[in-house]
């Protein structure tokens, strides 16, 4: 069974990782991590229904190298499953700072059936202030957790699969 941190685990951690940085690197990021637990901005307690409903539809955050010299890109997808009907967002994204921020943005979305593509439409770039970004508060590569904070405030976890 795998440990997840508690609030007050996790509350550490982006206390430390603000001041010290989290220590997680590019290479711990890539896979795919299934959606596990959100908690709101400023609540102790997890949000028990975004939570399940993100969990009964397979909420899937996928991070693949680009290219083998380029240690900071990545390729994002979000993605989300409702039985054959599969919704993914697909874009880039960037380490950027020592906590580090996974900045992002989605530059497609494809809505498909089975494997059978039904929608596919371009996404434009968002502002630099208005990008989407994670704070990626902690890791543990023991347990397969990744937490992080996004640009709404609102914490997660995702587990690697």
């Amino acid at each position: 069974m795998k440990h997840f941190p508690d609030i007050n685990e996790i509350k550490l951690l982006e206390k430390n990782s603000q001041k010290n940085g989290s220590g997680i690197l590019y290479e711990e990021l890539l896979g795919i991590w299934k959606f596990k637990y959100v908690w709101g901005k400023e609540s102790d307690e997890i949000k028990n229904i975004p939570s399940s409903i993100l969990q009964v539809l397979s909420a899937r955050l996928e991070l693949k190298s680009i290219n083998k010299e380029d240690q900071i890109n990545y390729e994002i997808k979000n993605s989300i499953n409702f039985g054959l009907l599969n919704i993914t967002f697909i874009g880039s994204a960037e380490l950027k700072g020592i906590r580090p921020l996974l900045a992002f943005y989605f530059e497609e979305l494809k809505i498909s059936i089975s494997s059978l593509p039904i929608f596919n439409k371009e996404l434009k770039k968002p502002e630099d202030k208005k990008m989407p970004f994670f704070s990626l508060v902690g890791i543990s590569t023991k347990d397969n957790w990744l937490c992080a904070r996004g640009r709404g405030g609102g914490l997660a976890i995702w587990v690697k699969s």
